[in-house]
């Protein structure tokens, strides 16, 4: 029987905004397919970086129809795209009965069950065995009761079978199939220096177990390494086929083992690559392999992304980060020695988050920044305003559990469950007690409010929401804004603040505790309020007017003036401004 084989990476809510992410597990498993069943047909539809549309799918899907093969979708989802799956799949069924449904990814991993109501089968975990296994038993018509690391429904039974291990050589596995992909698309560009790149995983899993993190359930916290020689053989071929020379290194710990990192470098010097790339990594394994600072930069380094995640003691004890501020002023301090760019980022609501909390963490990025132009393509905003990820309770990390006895989940559903969506607020910060430290806001402290909102809601100031819905919602904000600031009078915990205007302003509770968890957090950076209830928070008071009171002067001149106007102007609109892709 002839199988054809259709891939699809749904879109993400607020697609447009988002940076488009390469599929890479679906570009391993269509090479991974391609070269254990080489007669089978593979396709790869990219909804999130072609933006398409439902009806756009299923018209692809259709215009790769044969009535005489087996056609077996397999779709890829995190957890923010589940709600389009399951439409996309009942969809199908609809089109297509005959048609098999595969899920993967780790939504699908995670909530197996759930998943099965939509799909025929799940691929649970590492994808490239299992996924070929189960196409060949289907071609076959054995079924999948054989096949290890798969969930399929008996009758009406779920049928988990016992997991399959990990692939222990993984330059076993074919490089991804980027000819299946729409490569001029994903110009999202590098950070800091721009222009294309592309994405290479070099290692898979990491030892470490933060508590908003779906690796430790992914990849059960075992570590398996690529050869330096593999990767560097990859990137060979990526500038040989489509002449890009910048890359993204997407392990989950890039420094964590000192042979793989000094032969990946000393490899790109002898071949003389002359490339930039960058990586995510943990401060404590940059501190351990300080000395190889100069291969790096030798090798194209730019600069390594480091999670600082918070600035608060008390929060990095609570997530399970285990690092120390320390350590992270001193990578700080290694990059620029060695004239390279320090990448931090951070995330908003994690448990134990505090309104001083705020407060420090602006400072310790000011400082670890110090020097340093802004960091284009990687910094949202041209403020000293530090809008990072928002924490979320994802399903299968630490903290999906336990969100509801830390704070107040706000999602609403699936495609709620993404970084640039407030859907949990932590106790810690609902129950603390603002104040304001200075009399009223000025114009250009509610225009640069209005700004960021702006920057950070994306599922609210998108172009799939009517303009005219944008402007009610930026209207609703600036009244809020105002009657919160005012009620930071060192008597109402925030909480009570957000409950409160919740009937004086006529809006629901769920936004008015969004509003009140952002004003904390951004007044508080901005040095216009401070704990009540935290003694150490009084330096504030002495502190803020001269550094963070009126955020636009830190700019040039030049600049001051422009964002000056545009500012002021966003205030007299009352909206219009939607801010460009995210990068």
């Amino acid at each position: 029987m002839r199988i054809n084989v259709i891939f699809i990476q749904p879109p993400f809510p607020a697609n447009e905004r988002h940076k488009k992410v390469m599929p890479l597990g679906l570009a391993y498993l269509a090479a991974y397919l391609r070269h254990a069943l080489p007669e089978v047909s593979t396709t790869i539809i990219d909804a999130q970086a072609e933006d398409l549309s439902l009806g756009a799918i299923l018209e692809r899907i259709g215009m790769r129809y044969e009535k005489e093969a087996l056609l077996i979708v397999g779709v890829t989802l995190w957890t923010l795209q589940a709600p389009f799956a399951h439409e996309l799949s009942s969809r199908i069924k609809q089109g297509w009965p005959d048609a098999v449904v595969v899920y993967g990814g780790i939504h699908a991993s995670v909530l197996p069950e759930e998943s099965l109501q939509f799909a025929d089968y799940c691929v649970m975990r590492e994808g490239e065995v299992t996924f070929t296994e189960l196409i060949s038993a289907l071609g076959s018509g054995r079924g999948a009761a054989g096949v290890k690391g798969c969930a399929w429904r008996d009758g009406g039974r779920t049928v988990l079978n016992p997991p399959r291990d990990f692939i222990e050589d993984l330059d076993s596995v074919p490089f991804p199939a980027w000819d299946k992909l729409d490569m001029h698309l994903y110009d999202t560009p590098l950070h800091i220096v721009g222009g294309p790149r592309v994405p290479v995983i070099g290692s898979r899993g990491c030892p470490y177990n933060c508590i908003y993190c779906g690796s430790p359930f992914m990849w059960r916290r075992k570590l398996r390494w690529r050869t330096a020689a593999n990767v560097l053989a990859e990137m060979e071929e990526i500038i040989r086929r489509y002449h890009i020379r910048q890359f993204h290194f997407w392990d989950d710990n890039l420094m964590l083992s000192r042979d793989y990192i000094e032969g990946l470098c000393e490899g790109i010097v002898e071949r003389g690559l002359s490339v930039r790339w960058t990586g995510l990594t943990r401060p404590s394994h940059v501190i351990e392999n300080a000395d190889l600072m100069p291969l790096l930069k030798r090798a194209g380094c730019i600069g390594l992304e480091i999670g600082i995640e918070s600035a608060n003691p008390r929060t990095f004890a609570e997530i399970g980060k285990h690092e120390d501020l320390d350590q992270i002023a001193k990578v700080a301090e290694l990059h620029k020695r060695h004239d390279m760019y320090p990448m931090f980022t951070y995330m908003a609501f994690n448990p134990g988050e505090t309104i001083y909390g705020y407060w420090l963490q602006a400072r310790f990025i000011d400082r670890i920044l110090e020097g340093l132009p802004v960091a284009e393509h990687f910094q949202p905003t041209k403020f000293p305003i530090y809008i990072g990820q928002f924490c979320t309770a994802h399903p299968g990390t630490g903290l999906y559990s336990d969100a509801s006895h830390r704070g107040i989940v706000l999602a609403d559903g699936w495609g709620d469950y993404y970084h640039h969506q407030i859907n949990f607020i932590p106790d810690s910060l609902l129950d603390d007690v603002p104040l304001q430290l200075k009399r009223r806001l000025d114009g250009v402290g509610c225009a640069l409010l209005n700004y960021l909102i702006q920057v950070a809601f994306w599922s609210d100031f998108n172009r799939s929401r009517p303009e005219r819905e944008q402007r009610e919602e930026l209207r609703r904000f600036e009244r809020y804004t105002g009657a919160f600031y005012r009620m930071c009078r060192g008597r109402l915990s925030v909480r009570q603040i957000a409950l409160r205007l919740t009937r004086k302003l006529r809006i629901t509770e769920r936004e008015s505790l969004r509003f009140a968890a952002f004003l904390s957090y951004v007044l508080a950076q901005m040095g216009l309020i401070r704990s009540a209830r935290d003694e150490e928070s009084a330096v504030m008071r002495e502190r803020h007017i001269a550094a963070r009171e009126e955020i636009p002067r830190l700019l040039a001149p030049a600049e001051n003036r422009r964002w000056h106007e545009r500012l002021l102007g966003l205030v007299r609109r009352c909206g219009g401004f939607t801010p460009a892709r995210e990068r």
